[in-house]
């Protein structure tokens, strides 16, 4: 049975060594003298890893910003999944966008002694500290979903599981305003909005940075008007972008930071007397509000970053960093969702996507 590390060896741990067994093993499997004849029976496949013993179960903690709505059920799938695979035991808070009652779940996580914490990493200094108190009591701590805006130089999180925010929103404004281009809009008169839950939010703040790169390559100059959601309420949400589409008839460019204004920006253009194409609107994410909006064609394009893999690889990679001292960063998203490429998403909308 493999060894599982303990908190602290796996701060010690090199995995130079297990990557380069890896790697010789293969080589060596695959060199002309390893490979059967053509002629030979096929082998036999390998026997599956013994389970863990009732001893040796490992409990992981999500601790998250998020709320109870669409995005984190899924987020929350994903861990329920993967722990029932890897014979673990998990569990995920819900902060409501609340920093402080997240922090206070950090520290509630950290004093049950987890074998592993997947943080999201919403604010370039609120996590400094937490982190290093975390790692220097053997607790491994990696980000999910957000991280620091510097990476690995912000913040000393052992690994970052989520979709690169700047990329992402590049990708969005890339899509919106291509479709616009096409249609013959003047972007000399543009007016930009932008909706966000938590507007100061590192999710937010990058992911506008990234729309921005794609107005600068489109000679957009305009200010960007940046609208408070009020948080994880999709209710409030969707009264907040009316009330600005109300007050500024004139905008012709409307993006969402998050699942859930994305979500409500149909309704909200609907209820400001907007037609679909009217405005020129995109987003983030794959909730159900967004996919209508899709097929109703008021949003042009969404931002898939595939939250169940978030879920999920929290639990996978605290588990393979117990037991072998991996820690990948996996890039889960930034993928263009459209109208023409829904297929399966909308099936899986608020489950698995």
């Amino acid at each position: 049975m493999s060894k599982i590390f303990s908190r602290r060896d796996f701060l010690k741990f090199s995995g130079t060594a297990v990557g380069a067994g890896v790697v010789a093993s293969a080589i060596q499997a695959c060199s002309p003298a390893a490979l059967p004849a053509v002629s030979s029976p096929v082998p036999a496949p390998a026997e599956e890893p013994a389970p863990q013993e009732a001893g040796e179960e490992l409990y992981f903690r999500l601790v998250t910003h998020g709320g109870d709505d669409p995005f984190w059920a899924v987020v929350k799938q994903g861990m329920i999944d993967a722990a029932a695979l890897y014979g673990v035991r998990a569990e995920i808070d819900l902060a409501g966008s609340d920093l402080a009652n997240q922090q206070k779940k950090f520290q509630e996580a950290m004093a049950t002694q987890p074998d592993g914490i997947a943080l999201v990493i919403n604010n370039d200094d609120a996590w400094d500290k937490p982190v290093e108190d975390a790692l220097a009591a053997g607790i491994p701590v990696i980000g999910i979903n957000n991280d620091d805006t510097q990476g690995p130089a912000g913040n000393k999180r052992l690994a970052y599981i989520g979709q690169n925010e700047r990329r992402a929103g590049y990708m969005l404004g890339l899509s919106v305003f291509e479709k616009a281009a096409a249609d013959g809009v003047d972007f000399g008169a543009a007016k930009v909005g932008f909706a966000a839950e938590v507007p100061a939010a590192a999710y937010a703040t990058v992911r506008l940075s990234g729309i921005q790169d794609a107005m600068d390559e489109f000679g957009i100059t305009a200010e960007v008007d940046i609208i408070d959601g009020g948080g994880i309420e999709m209710t409030t949400n969707e009264q907040r972008i009316t009330a600005y589409l109300l007050a500024n008839p004139d905008t012709n460019f409307m993006f969402g930071a998050g699942g859930i204004v994305t979500d409500r920006m149909s309704t909200s253009l609907a209820n400001a007397g907007h037609e679909p194409g009217a405005v020129y609107a995109g987003g983030f994410d794959a909730a159900p509000g967004t996919v209508e909006g899709l097929k109703d064609g008021y949003l042009i394009a969404s931002i898939d970053q595939q939250q169940y893999l978030q879920g999920y690889h929290a639990v996978s990679t605290l588990y393979l960093l117990n037991k072998f001292g991996l820690t990948p960063n996996i890039d889960t998203g930034g993928y263009l969702i459209t109208k023409d490429n829904l297929g399966l998403i909308e099936e899986l909308s608020g489950t698995y996507r």
